[in-house]
């Protein structure tokens, strides 16, 4: 569909061109009823009139982008509005500001090690999420991964495979088949293990600027994908670890059954290789995730709703005998303890015994405007994470409520310890 800027469809008021694939061009535009920034793509009209894109597919599409306009995650870019006719087709999607992964895909542009491993957990969770909704996302490429900042990113165009599943052996663009597993290429039925396979590719091609399995036409491509074993990353990057190269290696295996069970099973595989061992070096985001989500505090918050937490929050290790909190002072943040001990003063007298786990500084914020009721010094080496509440008002309702009731039960369990004690003293 050839258009000249601007152009109105709808209430949508498109303005300049911001991407383009095998399906169509993408464009920025404005919600002129509410005044969001969207990203709306156009489908081009000779993959609408493809004999092989039939009522079956289109009814499949919308489907499938209904299914994924109701997934709800920081990592997965939303899908607000879908439409695709005999003559006309569009899909209305969350703006995302700063481009996508493809421009870090060349040998001079490669990222550090460990911001391509943020990046690929970050994508394992949100893979995970839509899979647990039965949504296999089925061409995971470079530039379906979209940067809001840093590390932080997110996966766009779920269900866009439904228009060119019958086209990819027509043209190598169309499906980018240099990051299809060798069961998606056999037409097999697909499972989540063909996404990892996508995901590794796109490990692979961050990690080193170049793809495991090329070729010079797509029947090469195809051989190659089929038949040929990869050369580790580390033989394109000198640094990369045996342990990298292993996980890496797995995720691209040619047998599903050999990759990874679960997106669990990576995930932590992830986290454990590029786990940050010195006490200097700041948190990565999965190990912030990693701490909150194996919390027994927070054991009834989601993923989506973790990631949350992380996102607003600020986080610190602190050694042994530092004082966090001084009594008196006024409060602008609560804390989470991730691990070791604090102790609680007041007026130099020893009040209460924090654990990992469990919250600080909770009062300044339930009665805001108050000044620190006590002094927390830190018994250990310690890792806190810091909300503050000008951060913690940006969570969603739903996350908000659960962090609210998670706050009562602790204050709850605080009143009957600071009970038994009085009753103690008296007995």
């Amino acid at each position: 569909m050839s258009i000249q800027l601007p152009y109105r469809l709808g209430k949508y008021e498109l303005t300049r061109q911001i991407g383009e694939g095998a399906t169509g061009k993408v464009y920025y535009a404005l919600d002129t009823f509410s005044g969001r920034e969207v990203a709306v793509k156009l489908i081009d009209q000779n993959v609408l009139a493809d004999a092989e894109f039939n009522e079956g597919c289109r009814k499949q599409f919308l489907n499938e982008a209904a299914l994924a306009g109701r997934l709800s995650h920081p990592h997965i870019a939303a899908i607000l509005e879908a439409c695709v006719t005999e003559d006309a087709g569009y899909v209305v999607m969350e703006y995302v500001p700063e481009g996508n992964l493809a421009r870090y895909t060349f040998p001079d542009t490669l990222l550090p090690v460990g911001k391509v491993l943020q990046i690929i957990f970050k994508c394992c969770g949100a893979l995970d999420y839509a899979f647990r909704y039965g949504i296999i996302h089925r061409d995971i490429k470079p530039a379906n991964i979209l940067v809001v900042s840093d590390t932080n990113v997110k996966i766009a165009d779920f269900g866009a495979a439904v228009f060119y599943q019958t086209q990819v052996t027509q043209k190598v663009t169309v499906g980018t088949p240099a990051y299809m597993s060798p069961e998606q290429l056999g037409g097999h039925r697909l499972t989540h293990l063909s996404d990892m396979y996508s995901l590794g590719i796109v490990a692979y091609e961050l990690l080193t600027g170049v793809l495991p399995f090329r070729g010079r036409d797509i029947l090469e491509l195809f051989n190659a994908i089929a038949k040929q074993q990869a050369a580790p990353p580390s033989s394109h990057r000198p640094g990369i670890s045996e342990n990298l190269d292993k996980m890496v290696m797995r995720m691209i295996a040619k047998n599903p059954d050999d990759r990874y069970l679960s997106w669990a099973d990576l995930a932590l595989e992830i986290a454990e290789t590029g786990r940050f061992r010195a006490f200097q070096q700041e948190l990565s985001d999965s190990d912030k995730f990693n701490i909150l989500r194996t919390s027994d505090t927070l054991r009834e918050f989601s993923d989506p709703e973790i990631w949350e937490l992380v996102q607003v929050s600020v986080w610190a290790r602190l050694p042994a005998r530092t004082v966090l909190l001084r009594e008196d002072e006024p409060g602008q943040s609560m804390y989470f303890l991730a691990s070791g001990q604090m102790k609680v003063t007041k007026h130099g007298r020893l009040l209460n015994v924090i654990h990992a786990g469990e919250y600080l500084g909770e009062m300044a914020y339930i009665r805001r405007g108050t000044e620190r009721q006590a002094t927390l010094e830190s018994l250990s080496d310690v890792t806190v994470a810091e909300f503050p509440f000008a951060a913690l008002e940006k969570l969603s309702p739903g996350c908000e409520l659960r962090f609210a009731k998670t706050l009562l039960a602790s204050l709850t369990d605080r009143l009957m310890l600071a009970g038994d004690r009085i009753v103690r003293m008296h007995g």
